[in-house]
């Protein structure tokens, strides 16, 4: 009987060496299919609570680190903003949190969430209920550094205290507002645009956030 392998090598006659085209074709190939697995887990591993947060070390420091990983952005529902004109600012009804206190927050907004490191606020019946991404909220946080003379800004007071109000690098939907607390201790708020505020609304809200001892710096 004819050996099976001896067989199979008749059928596939003599090996040829693969031509520079071949090659060329077969390389070109692997490295599109390459490209779209990592451009997949790049869209699928981002998460818009770490690029805020990273945003704000980054451009201080030069460094990032995040006290939390939040959820992959394919792990939560899509999250359209809602548009808002204006939005005035009401007393704040709710709890308040441990370590950072509010007098006011946007009309039909509420505290999402809250810890040692900062607050979330959103939308009543925003559909994104995840507190570790940020898009289109506001958040408040601690940073330990002063703000980059790179991003430039307006100086302002809030409450008696020096802060400033300028854009992280990078940032193209909404603003950040620095306000000084003492040595080495920074309070650092990022606004939505939809909210539709101006630089009156912006350092009303922030004078309105007081911090207390309970409250922590996210170190980079």
């Amino acid at each position: 009987m004819t050996n099976l392998q001896d067989g199979l090598a008749r059928i596939a006659g003599p090996a040829a060496e693969p031509t520079r085209e071949q090659v060329a074709a077969d390389l070109a190939r692997g490295q599109k299919a390459l490209r779209r697995r990592r451009t997949t887990q790049v869209v699928g591993s981002c998460a818009f609570a770490v690029a805020a947060l990273a945003a704000v070390i980054i451009a201080t420091t030069g460094t990032g680190a995040a006290p939390k990983t939040p959820e992959a952005l394919d792990d939560r529902p899509a999250t359209v903003a809602p548009q808002f004109a204006g939005t005035k600012l009401v007393a704040y009804q709710g709890a308040q949190p441990k370590g950072f206190t509010l007098d006011k927050v946007p009309d039909g907004w509420e505290l999402q969430g809250a810890d040692d490191y900062g607050i979330v606020i959103a939308p009543k019946g925003f559909q994104d209920k995840n507190p570790n991404s940020f898009v289109g909220k506001i958040v408040a946080q601690l940073q330990e550094f002063a703000p980059n003379e790179e991003l430039g800004g307006k100086e302002v007071t809030v409450g008696g205290k020096p802060g400033l109000l300028t854009k992280m690098i990078g940032q193209t939907d909404g603003g950040a507002l620095f306000v000084k607390l003492g040595e080495g201790r920074w309070m650092v708020i990022q606004v939505w645009d939809g909210l539709g505020w101006g630089e009156k609304e912006v350092l009303e809200f922030a004078s309105g956030i007081h911090v207390d001892e309970n409250a922590k710096i996210t170190h980079g």
